[in-house]
């Protein structure tokens, strides 16, 4: 892609000069790479903006496709700079000049308020790559402007009445159907490209619905889904295939599962959160009782712009023997864990990060009798202001008080405070109790963090909503001893392997073993938070207590430190 990506910017800065419109520029530049092509001839002496100037087609098709998109222009556009963007392109490129061209030109905001990001070309190949070649109907159901089908083609060598794409972009649609006319430029056909709705207008079932015939012989499916909720709510309940999350890729893959054929093979690639994350346990607990998870690929953060770390899903239709092995990939290194452990594991989680090993660990860990948090704490959210500029100073002043951040917040103690406010709680826009924030003594918790790091407060102090409160209150366990144990290597280790995601939340705090421990070892561990507190290095003894309460062997907490040195 890299050699087409200046002449890319030469035509962006051609189109935001000349303030150009976006559907003629494509039309335009299509007419361009079609003449590049030799699909037809153009009368040199007459105007580009004149469609009657390309003459002589080479295949039917391709001239009909062009001259219903010419019919939907808008009419009389006389605008200089469509010439200068026309002749800008003067070879023809092995790359999909216009979908990138299309994915470059479109608005920042727009894309993201869709939800979809272009696919780099690396990622596209090796999804298919994943897939089996002996053939059946391929299926992309949001095909954008063609990358999966056009790969599909090169790669698995589909041949073109075996391709089906849906997008509910019509103009990505209209440069999908070219882009397969162009790859299978010696035939002339109608590629069963379509502008529609996947989600409620494909194979509903209902008697009128042309592709109906497509139920149950999709022998291949990969595509790049929308992330994020489903903008029509509306859904009928009959289409979401069991989806109760309303989100758009969980939609989208139940979908796709429900025209596969029996054996049929899927590739998606779709954000990690769907690996832990609550809300999707639905399309967990339906990829479990359904397929068979061949392969789980993270992938990083691939897309640009894009924060939210990305994974791919290889899977087969049909139930899974008790014995599936599914391999999980991460840069150089592969293993195998049995898809059964996801089966187990609450809100049916993958948790792909975990090797045999590690999951032995765990159980150990949590076969130790134990409290939790759950029914055992008060909680609350630090204060949103609605407006920090007007209530917030950064710097003391008569009247105000310390308010302390998520990045104020230190496994123990606190940064000294950079922002100070006048208490005034019902002017804000939300607030917890009083009580809470002036609790004789409380832990403070990041909200936004991959690593548990728990402030102890007997000072009534204040917290923005990056700095969250819980104040335990575990059976024969001091709040002060459990700040050890949220701060300790152990429960940073159980928390990573089981819950990370970049945000503490309450539910999964409330997950944690607290072991039940002898009066003696608690006093201990309450002397040392105290020694800590008053400036001694005891955090060696401190992790030594907790490792005894859990009586984990020093193996156990070489494989505890090797995990936590290589976050």
């Amino acid at each position: 892609m890299a050699s087409i990506l200046p002449l890319v910017a030469r035509l962006v800065d051609i189109f935001e000069c000349n303030e150009l419109d976006l559907n003629t520029a494509m039309f335009l530049a299509t007419l361009r790479v079609l003449e590049l092509n030799h699909e037809m001839v153009r009368a040199p002496e007459r105007s580009i903006l004149d469609f009657g100037s390309f003459h002589a087609w080479r295949r039917k098709s391709t001239g009909a496709e062009l001259a219903a998109w010419n019919a939907a222009l808008s009419p009389s556009l006389t605008r200089s700079g469509y010439e200068e963007f026309y002749f800008a392109i003067t070879q023809i490129t092995e790359d999909d000049l216009l979908g990138i061209l299309y994915q470059s030109l479109r608005q920042e905001g727009d894309r993201s308020h869709k939800g979809s990001y272009f696919t780099p070309s690396h990622l596209v190949v090796e999804s298919l790559k994943s897939l089996p070649t002996e053939g059946g109907l391929f299926l992309d159901p949001c095909c954008g402007t063609g990358q999966y089908l056009l790969h599909a083609a090169k790669y698995l060598r589909c041949p073109p009445d075996y391709l089906y794409g849906f997008d509910s972009d019509p103009l990505a649609i209209r440069i999908a159907r070219i882009n397969l006319l162009l790859a299978f430029h010696y035939y002339d056909h109608t590629p069963n490209i379509s502008c529609a709705n996947f989600l409620s207008d494909i194979a509903t079932g209902e008697l009128t619905c042309e592709t109906n015939s497509l139920r149950g012989r999709v022998n291949l499916v990969a595509t790049n889904p929308p992330w994020g909720a489903y903008k029509n709510s509306q859904t009928p309940i009959h289409l979401s295939n069991g989806v109760k999350s309303n989100e758009a890729f969980s939609l989208f893959l139940a979908k796709s599962l429900s025209l596969m054929s029996d054996k049929g093979f899927l590739s998606f690639i779709l954000p990690e959160s769907l690996l832990k994350i609550r809300i999707h346990s639905d399309i967990r607990e339906l990829l479990l009782k359904t397929t068979q998870i061949m392969r789980i690929t993270r992938l990083g953060r691939p897309f640009s712009g894009v924060f939210s770390q990305a994974m791919r899903i290889d899977i087969k239709k049909g139930k899974a023997p008790k014995d599936w092995m599914v391999t999980i990939a991460d840069g150089d290194i592969s293993y195998l864990v049995p898809q059964q452990r996801f089966s187990e594991n609450e809100d049916c989680a993958f948790d792909v990060s975990i090797t045999e090993s590690e999951d032995a660990l765990l159980r150990n860990i949590y076969s130790v009798d134990h409290v939790t948090l759950t029914g055992h704490a008060h909680w609350a959210l630090g204060i949103v202001t609605g407006n920090n500029k007007k209530f917030l100073s950064d710097r003391p002043g008569k009247g105000l008080e310390p308010i302390f951040r998520g990045s104020d917040v230190l496994q123990y103690s606190f940064k000294s405070p950079t922002s100070f406010i006048n208490f005034t709680p019902n002017e804000y826009q939300q607030v917890a109790k009083e009580t809470l924030y002036r609790a004789p003594e409380k832990l403070v918790y990041k909200f936004i963090a991959s690593r548990l790091a728990f402030a102890y407060d007997d000072e009534q102090r204040l917290t923005l909503n990056s700095a969250n409160i819980v104040i335990p209150q575990m059976p024969g366990i001091s709040i002060k001893v459990a700040l050890a144990f949220l701060n300790s290597a152990i429960f940073q280790y159980v928390f990573s392997k089981k819950f990370a995601t970049h945000k503490v939340l309450r539910g999964d705090l409330e997950r944690l073993p607290f072991p039940r421990l002898s009066h003696r070892l608690s006093a201990e561990l309450e002397q040392l938070v105290d020694a800590l507190r008053s400036g001694k290095d005891v955090r060696v003894e401190i992790e030594g207590a907790v490792a005894r309460a859990f009586g984990l062997a020093q193996s156990d907490l070489s494989m505890i430190e090797r995990a936590m040195q290589e976050r």
